[in-house]
């Protein structure tokens, strides 16, 4: 939250609490109060994509991954990798929306096959 002080001059003091955060060779400014959201990981986003992909597929809107990736112009490997993601064991998923994200799991690994046993996920990501 912005803070405002009036100086003995006349002039405004304002101080607004932020943050650097680097993405890459990229830099973004955070707002640091308490009711500012928390950042949200690009691994978070795809989860999310995957689950919003998903419930399309379930509700009959598309028929397969390829419609959703021809209507979103995207290679349909890219669809069906995040797919993938919603298999994820239910404390990986709270880690990831946490955004307590262990180093080793990363967008790239993610892209390989994933373990159907989430014990062996756990090990593997955790």
């Amino acid at each position: 939250m912005p803070k405002i002080d009036n100086l003995e001059n006349g002039n405004l003091h304002i101080h607004i609490p932020i943050a650097f955060r680097s993405c890459g060779a990229r830099r973004t400014i955070i707002a640091t109060g308490d009711d500012s959201e928390p950042e949200k990981s690009p691994l978070a986003l795809s989860l999310a994509r995957a689950f919003r992909w998903e419930k399309l597929l379930t509700n009959g809107d598309f028929a397969s991954a390829k419609e959703i990736a021809a209507v979103l112009k995207i290679d349909p490997g890219a669809v069906t990798r995040r797919l993938r993601m919603t298999r994820l064991s239910p404390k990986i998923i709270h880690r990831i929306l946490s955004g307590d994200i262990p180093a080793k799991l990363t967008d790239a690994v993610l892209r390989n096959p994933i373990p159907e046993l989430w014990k062996e996920q756990e090990e593997r990501f955790l």
